[in-house]
């Protein structure tokens, strides 16, 4: 099969997808390999991850570009146009007055989006489609970058990631990050409550791995690239409101070569935010206003559960009366045997059984069988005791504390997962 330009990709795409034009009026350099899409709503903090961006880098010699797209809906509130037009008025100010020669600022101001899917993923789409169609004008199968407006990056951020994607099979990946868990910004319970939530996405990732499931990725806003071709290629960013990222770093998951970036990091803000219905700000809002416990997480009986399916299902045990209980509970009979005998005529072994089952049993499936076993039968239980029962169960040490734990977390994440580590002979 004779694979498709880079370019006939692109027109593809946009051919098929509608999308927001926006006149620029610098070209892009034809030595650009990276540019980085930060959307950006009612925003008073995004100085400090430009100045991350243009003044912290070392050591790399192609150009960058940064988007920023500052958005609002038609009807939004007066005070947030007016913050938006500070921001936007802001970032004028910064791209004039700085003199780098690779790396450039091109400010964006959509203020007329229809209200009904005006939000973080639409304003993502926009800048992330205009990076694409820079990449085009220079025909550059270059990197877009995910990134938010609170978020600083280390000074290896452009080196590591134009490195990856040049030295490794990958299209896609997410990057390693890590909130501030200590400091003077915030106060104590707040640097707490933020550790929980970081924990609790950590422990998922590696409850999901422990299960044997291809898709144990973080999926977060701030940490994650692709090459243009990828993003063309898998329809581009949603327009969702909220867990756009989910959404589409599940997408890339399924249907490109998806990696982890661990030589560099990215440090999200830990801060309170409603910008989104859920998400890092919302939850700590959340526990803030004693709306919900951070010290709790889904139950590991949950993925005990899950294991014990798909390891079945690995050894070709599609008996259904063998399923788990709880399995048995959330999809009947019939529907097993129907998606079942689907799979197998689409198949000519196991292994193609096996990529066809994770793609319609995928993420979202199994979010929802978790929560279904959580309203039903596990509730969520303590965050601590869950992660050190996953930890034995990977045969690593427990942990007595919450820093301990996520210190630990973190070191598998970079690692690139358990299985890593004990490849390694940890001990």
């Amino acid at each position: 099969m004779v694979k498709k330009s880079f370019i006939s990709v692109v027109d593809q795409y946009f051919d098929r997808f509608p999308s927001r034009k926006i006149h620029i009026d610098s070209k892009p350099s034809v030595r650009v390999k990276i540019i980085v899409v930060i959307p950006a709503y009612n925003e008073e903090e995004i100085i400090p991850t430009l100045n991350s961006l243009f003044f912290s880098q070392v050591n790399f010699s192609f150009d960058v570009e940064v988007v920023v797209v500052v958005n609002d809906s038609l009807v939004e509130d007066q005070h947030v146009k007016d913050r938006n037009l500070l921001t936007y008025k802001e970032l004028l100010a910064f791209s004039s007055s700085v003199d780098l020669k690779n790396v450039s600022l091109i400010p964006v101001y959509v203020n007329d989006l229809d209200p009904k899917h005006a939000g973080v993923g639409w304003a993502r789409k926009i800048g992330m489609d205009l990076a694409l169609e820079r990449f085009k004008e220079v025909d550059v199968n270059g990197i877009i970058v995910g990134l938010d407006a609170d978020t600083l990056v280390e000074p290896n951020y452009f080196t590591v990631i134009n490195n990856f994607f040049e030295q490794s099979k990958y299209q896609a990946a997410s990057l390693h990050y890590e909130h501030p868990i200590n400091g003077s910004e915030f106060n104590e319970f707040h640097y707490q409550q933020i550790a929980l939530y970081e924990l609790h996405l950590r422990y998922y990732k590696n409850a999901l791995a422990y299960v044997g499931l291809p898709y144990a990725f973080h999926t977060v806003g701030s940490a994650f690239a692709l090459t243009a071709k990828a993003y063309a290629r898998q329809g581009g960013m949603n327009r969702r409101k909220a867990g756009e990222d989910f959404y589409f770093i599940n997408k890339l998951i399924k249907g490109e070569e998806f990696g982890e970036i661990a030589g560099t990091k990215v440090i999200p803000s830990p801060r309170i935010s409603d910008r989104v219905p859920f998400g890092t700000g919302r939850a700590i809002l959340e526990a803030f206003d004693k709306k919900k416990d951070l010290s709790l997480t889904y139950d590991f009986k949950v993925f005990e559960v899950l294991k014990q399916w798909v390891d079945g299902i690995e050894k070709q045990d599609f008996e259904y009366s063998c399923f788990p209980d709880f399995i048995r509970a959330f999809i009947s009979e019939k529907a097993w045997l129907e998606e079942h005998a689907r799979l197998l005529s689409n198949s000519n072994s196991h292994d193609t059984y096996l990529k066809s089952f994770y793609a319609k049993f995928d993420a979202f499936w199994i979010l929802k069988f978790i929560h279904f076993c959580r309203d039903n039968h596990y509730a969520n239980s303590n965050l601590l005791n869950n992660a050190n029962m996953l930890l034995s169960e990977l045969r690593f040490p427990e942990k007595k504390d919450l820093k301990d734990l996520l210190d630990f977390f973190r070191y598998i994440d970079k690692k690139k997962g358990p299985k890593s580590l004990l490849n390694n002979n940890y001990n």
